[in-house]
């Protein structure tokens, strides 16, 4: 009869209970943590991603009025700071494209840069230009819109000057991105 006592008697069974109710509340607490950090971890390199593209982005803008004013002023562009770009090619509107694919811009192979102040450890954006002039085709359209001064007559003969113009950024954390805009000049 003392046997059947010992396996009657659940007095220890709570404590069991409450310990494997302990066991999984702490795994549960160790995945939600986890699973925190790598969303952390995701959303810190998707804002690196955009950080650079969109600085990849913003640098061909500043390009495309890099061209416009290099072609407007021939050779207003040396060696020489304009705001906070610094440009290391003043003739790079004269740049022709090659047989080979445009480069792509890096620190050693760039006509500008910005900021001014960057070196090759802090985040910059490297800038590279080759452009192609030719004939623009001309159409009745545009030979009356060139006489009525709504836009640019081709009748007489114009010219597009169609440039590449290339954008690399280099961030923190080795992130990088890279954007190849295409330009036209109307002649």
């Amino acid at each position: 009869m003392n046997g059947l006592q010992i396996l009657d008697n659940q007095r220890g069974n709570a404590l069991v209970v409450a310990l494997l109710m302990l066991v999984v509340l702490t795994l549960l607490g160790i995945a939600a943590t986890n699973t925190s950090t790598i969303e952390i971890q995701l959303s810190s390199n998707d804002k690196m991603y955009k950080t650079a593209f969109y600085n990849a982005d913003a640098a061909t803008e500043v390009g495309s009025e890099l061209l416009e004013q290099s072609i407007e002023e021939r050779d207003w562009l040396d060696d020489s700071d304009h705001g906070n770009i610094r440009v290391t090619n003043g003739d790079f509107y004269l740049n022709q494209p090659t047989d080979t694919p445009d480069p792509i811009p890096s620190d050693g192979n760039r006509d500008a840069f910005l900021p001014r102040t960057a070196s090759t450890t802090t985040p910059h954006t490297n800038l590279k230009f080759r452009g192609n002039p030719q004939l623009s085709t001309g159409s009745a359209v545009q030979l009356a819109a060139g006489y009525e001064g709504k836009g640019k007559g081709a009748g007489s003969g114009g010219a597009w000057l169609i440039y590449n113009i290339r954008s690399q950024y280099r961030g923190l954390r080795n992130s990088e991105a890279r954007i190849n805009l295409q330009w036209r000049h109307v002649m």
